[in-house]
């Protein structure tokens, strides 16, 4: 505001609040975005929160593989199973969140913040650890 601005939005502003910002900097009032976070934003973070408590690790796991850009049968190798096997899971994934393919599935996990950031540290924890090994 010091810099000659009349209004101050965030990033995680709502179309309402945008719609209000711009017509009092119109009128030539000052609006500045209250910090806290917008209802919509505590409302999709609780539907990610209670996905991310409905699926299992290996759940968890899988959906970060396809959101890492994984197909099925990568998947299965990595996890040590068939590819069928992950259809199976996948099919039950979609059933839990509500989607019907592997893009929605990303796109929900990715815009679902905790969701994604439960499912990276899941399949983060669940690599091998490399092992510095001195050999002589």
């Amino acid at each position: 505001m010091g810099a000659g601005a009349n209004g101050v939005v965030y990033r995680n502003v709502t179309s309402a609040a945008l719609v209000d910002c711009v017509r009092k900097v119109a009128r030539g009032e000052n609006w500045v975005q209250d910090i806290a976070i917008p209802s919509e934003l505590t409302e999709n973070d609780m539907v990610g929160l209670r996905v991310r408590d409905r699926l299992t690790a290996k759940e968890l796991r899988i959906v970060a593989l396809i959101v890492q850009g994984y197909k099925n049968k990568e998947i299965a190798t990595q996890l040590g199973t068939t590819e069928q096997v992950i259809k199976n899971y996948l099919r039950n994934v979609y059933d839990k969140i509500g989607v019907s393919d592997r893009l929605e599935l990303a796109l929900f996990t990715i815009h679902h913040r905790i969701l994604n950031e439960a499912a990276a540290a899941t399949a983060a924890a669940s690599q091998p650890q490399q092992s510095a090994g001195v050999t002589s």
